[in-house]
């Protein structure tokens, strides 16, 4: 007879789906007819975005496209042109049929891309997109309480866990017209760039409402004879609310909000005098939300009346989880080599790479690439790029040996010229990871009855001479007693012995 324990599920994230697949960008590109000839290429930039991700069928498809810019300088060197091309793109993966209660996360990212021209028109682009595509899913993970027998012992041991109550998703827009009556027209967008982050987020009945920013940055032509470019940067706030019936403010939420893809389109007002810009906006927010808690499970097990086998599961535990938010301000100098600039028109990072390392401190190291557009001292157009090193160190207020969800993003950045051709940089970096502590059990799954067993004591009285340091609970079951009975009978209170003493051992 096997003894029937009872299970009692703890929910935790799993990855039903973790994975990265590269989407190929070549594009032979003649330059339209209003476009100049190119003498430099300055920059080649591929923006991903993700339009759409369905789950239909045990498949999930990502829709999106890659917008390719090519910043490059006229003959006269002197006049910033742009020209683009957009690939769409389409992938699929395959789910488990039994997917049932997940969240969907597609961030696609640059790994490379190169630009040459061929001709004066022609331009040969070769470049690669990754998508990382994450479907995490709540699932349970079974521990086990005792029945209600007496003649079954058990060790029961208590932990506290950070467990999973429920995953939401959603997907949202957001459009502002943005009103530029205080500039030059624009007419030709040469670089977007829209950097999103959560502001407040408050719990309001079963739902959460989240406040957040985008930030648009530009750099725009007034006209198609204008030689520089203007900078134009407009903050937007937001407001979403959505149904989360779990958002109380006890719990633990883990919120990460990715921009999908944004789009900029030019018009002007009923009047024809007040420009607009229209910036529309694609995000995704997905909520996680934790209770922290305590649970028992079964760590050893005998019975007082047979032998037994016991059977064992390893299990890992979320024991705490904590989403958090560095902000780092980094300052450099760079060195601007034999270019002699007098003059910036734009600066802006395009890939920053960030590495945790955690323990008691958590630890970031990475690089960010910074692009520079300038006139040199001869008032021609000229570009550099140049690599930092970026590193950070902060005590924690608990031991952790785990991070996950690394999300890195330079949110705005200054700049110097400095003495001997230097620039001074100032760049504020913001850092989401999520901090995860582990913990490894050995949890009792089942008891199975062996009979009875072949050593069987029919002593009427039983004395043990024991140890200091020796186990109550060792001792009850070496010799299958009941072990509240014997605690009871040598007045012990403590789960080990702190002297040697004579225990008289009950029978039951």
């Amino acid at each position: 007879m096997d003894f029937t324990l009872t299970p009692e599920p703890v929910y935790f994230a799993e990855d039903a789906l973790s994975v990265s697949r590269e989407q190929p960008v070549d594009l032979d590109f003649t330059l339209p007819d209003y476009c100049a000839d190119v003498e430099k290429i300055f920059k080649c930039t591929v923006t991903p975005e993700v339009y759409s991700a369905n789950s239909s069928g045990g498949q999930l498809t990502v829709e999106g496209a890659s917008l390719v810019r090519v910043l490059y300088c006229s003959s006269d060197k002197k006049s910033l042109k742009c020209a683009e091309q957009t690939l769409p793109f389409s992938a699929s993966f395959n789910l488990n049929a039994d997917v049932a209660d997940f969240i969907t996360s597609v961030k696609a990212k640059t790994e490379y891309v190169n630009c040459k021209a061929v001709s004066p028109r022609r331009l040969m682009i070769h470049g690669c997109v990754t998508l990382n595509v994450k479907v995490t899913e709540k699932k349970p993970s079974n521990l086990y309480l005792p029945p209600e027998c007496d003649e079954l012992q058990t060790d029961l041991r208590k932990t506290k866990v950070s467990e999973l109550i429920s995953l939401q998703s959603e997907v949202f827009s957001v459009a502002e017209s943005i009103s530029v009556s205080s500039k030059s027209p624009v007419t030709t967008v040469l670089r977007s760039e829209v950097k999103t982050v959560l502001t407040d987020v408050s719990a309001v009945g079963n739902r959460l409402l989240l406040k957040g920013e985008l930030t648009l940055c530009m750099l725009y032509l007034t006209d198609h004879t204008a030689e520089l470019p203007e900078q134009f940067t407009y903050v937007c706030p937001f407001v979403h609310n959505m149904e989360c019936p779990d958002a109380q403010d006890s719990v633990v939420r883990e919120i990460d909000l990715n921009l999908m893809s944004h789009d900029i389109k030019l018009k002007s007002d009923i009047t024809g005098d007040n420009p607009l810009v229209v910036l529309e906006a694609k995000l995704c927010v997905s909520v996680a939300c934790r209770k922290e808690t305590e649970v028992t499970y079964i760590s050893d097990a005998y019975s007082t009346s047979c032998d037994t086998e016991l059977e064992y599961a390893p299990v890992t535990l979320e024991s705490s989880v904590f989403p958090k938010v560095t902000t780092i301000m980094n300052k450099s100098t760079i060195s601007l080599g034999e270019i002699k600039v007098s003059r910036v028109i734009d600066i802006f990072c395009d890939n920053v790479t960030m590495k945790p390392f955690v323990s008691d401190k958590l630890k970031l190291s990475g690089k960010a690439n910074f692009c520079i557009l300038a006139l040199d001292d001869n008032s021609e157009l000229t570009y550099v790029e140049r690599c930092i090193e970026i590193d950070n160190t902060e005590s924690l207020s608990d031991t952790f040996n785990g991070c996950d969800n690394i999300t890195s993003m330079i949110k705005s950045v200054s700049y110097r010229l400095a003495d001997n051709n230097n620039m001074e940089l100032r760049a504020e970096l913001l850092v989401l990871t999520k901090l995860i502590k582990t913990e490894n059990i050995q949890a009792v799954t089942s008891v199975i009855d062996c009979g009875e067993p072949e050593d069987k004591d029919d002593c009427a009285l039983t004395l043990y001479f024991a140890d200091e340091g020796e186990s109550v609970w060792d001792i009850a079951k070496r010799y299958r007693t009941d072990k509240m009975a014997l605690c009871i009978e040598n007045n012990l209170d403590k789960k080990e012995l702190t002297e040697k003493m004579l225990l008289l051992i009950p029978k039951v």
